[in-house]
């Protein structure tokens, strides 16, 4: 047997693979004593006919049907004998027999691509540094307390802390109704940021019982659109005063007694809510910066097999693990596919420092993970370790970490401080970590 590997490129290859019929004798005579097991010819039990006789009358057909079975077989010894490690599935490109002379086939196959890695050692990277602002610590007690407000009816809306419920109606440009435009019991919260300005203002003293109707912007530029509305209820908003009751609310296994301390233990909680948000940062910025510095080869089957588990995520979010209606799979993976793409390439450099740095996991790294997780979930320690000494995803995150922290601190890291004012005027360019982690006001419906 004879074969050739054609390298396309870093993680393409095809093998061609060119055997005898001397070669394939072997690999014929195993699939006619396999057919031979049930074959029924007259004259003979079940599976007990003369080789010879199944060679005489069916050889050709046998052989023939086998060839796909002799390729796969010897494919697969050329994978052990050559220490090979394709990645998803092979496909077969070519097959040729000659009868009783040669055959001969092509697979191509992806492997786990070889690149010259970058020097990761004093990656220069940026963190955001967040002040912790009069202004910042004052929005976040007010979002505590408004966590916890209660509401007391009112004769009038005379202030931003009211709520208003209304019936709308949406009108023509004459102030006709339109039919199926109305919505009943609609409740807003005057101080709610995202709140319209020009409906904000036009709601100013409104009484239950009153009718009004309203000039708001439309959705296109420079149009308006008229509204009706009812008002059936007006509610002043009150905060919880900043007193004991309320921080043992807060803070349960605390003692805290005055509004001091109340301020400085909210001031640590930020400290470390937006120290972890500068920590993530750092790791982001790491990943992104390492995959700009290295040319890495992207096999497809990797991006595939991350296609593939963002659809099964999209599963499991329904209880029938299914699909949603309408869902458009392909449209999804299309849109997600340079996600994929970018998560493969630090998969590869990630492996590659590891491999380079000879990182493992050891005793001493699992101990901790250990006991922090008995504790979380209140387990014996002997119990947690049983598993997590033999569970790869557990070894994987250790290991991810372990990896990360050497990262970080062989970089070059540059603080840039952030005050409360660009937060405000770089609002847009907020993460979704600094969005979760920001104060925030208690949201109702927009007009």
């Amino acid at each position: 047997m004879e074969f050739k590997v054609n390298k396309a490129d870093a993680v393409k290859h095809e093998v061609e693979f060119e055997l005898s019929y001397e070669d394939l004798a072997p690999h014929f005579e195993k699939a006619i004593k396999k057919y031979q097991k049930k074959a029924e010819i007259p004259g003979f039990r079940k599976g007990k006919a003369p080789v010879s006789m199944i060679k005489r009358m069916y050889g050709e057909m046998i052989e023939q049907a086998s060839l796909e079975d002799v390729a796969n077989e010897v494919y697969k010894n050329y994978l052990d004998e050559n220490h090979v490690h394709p990645l998803g599935e092979a496909q077969m490109v070519d097959m040729d027999y000659e009868n009783r002379q040669l055959f001969k086939f092509k697979i191509k196959y992806e492997v786990k691509p070889d690149f010259d890695l970058a020097d990761y050692k004093g990656v220069q990277v940026s963190r955001t540094v967040y002040e912790i602002n009069d202004k910042i610590l004052d929005d976040e007690v007010k979002y505590m307390q408004s966590k916890h407000v209660t509401y007391e009816p009112a004769e009038k809306a005379d202030g931003d802390e009211f709520t208003i419920t209304m019936d709308v109606q949406k009108l023509d440009e004459t102030g006709v109704d339109i039919i199926g435009q109305r919505d009943k019991d609609v409740r807003f919260y005057l101080n709610d940021p995202q709140i319209n300005k020009e409906f904000k203002e036009q709601l100013d003293q409104i009484a239950p019982g009153e009718e009004r109707v309203l000039m708001l912007p439309g959705q296109e530029e420079g149009t308006t659109e008229k509204y009706k509305v009812f008002c059936t209820k007006v509610e002043k908003v009150v905060f919880p005063e900043l007193k004991e009751e309320f921080f043992n609310t807060i803070y349960k296994d605390a003692e805290i007694k005055t509004v001091e301390e109340f301020r400085a233990k909210v001031r640590t909680d930020l400290e470390g809510i937006y120290k972890n948000i500068g920590d993530q940062e750092i790791r982001n910025n790491i990943v992104s910066e390492l995959i700009k510095l290295n040319d890495v080869p992207v096999p497809d089957a990797l991006v595939e097999n991350i296609l593939n588990s963002y659809v099964e995520d999209v599963k499991n979010q329904n209880p029938k693990r299914q699909l949603p209606a309408g869902f458009d799979e392909e449209e999804f993976r299309r849109t997600k596919r340079a996600e994929a793409i970018l998560q493969v390439k630090w998969y590869l450099i990630r492996d590659k420092i590891v491999d380079q740095e000879k990182m493992e996991v050891s005793d001493a790294d699992l101990e901790p993970v250990i006991e922090a997780d008995a504790k979380k979930y209140n387990l014996p320690v002997d119990k947690i370790k049983a598993v997590y000494e033999n569970n790869a995803d557990v070894k994987y995150r250790i290991l991810d970490d372990k990896l990360m922290n050497f990262l970080i601190e062989n970089a070059k890291i540059k603080d840039v401080l952030k005050s409360d004012e660009e937060n405000t005027e770089n609002s847009e360019e907020t993460t979704e970590e600094e969005k979760e982690a920001k104060p925030k006001k208690t949201k109702k419906k927009k007009s």
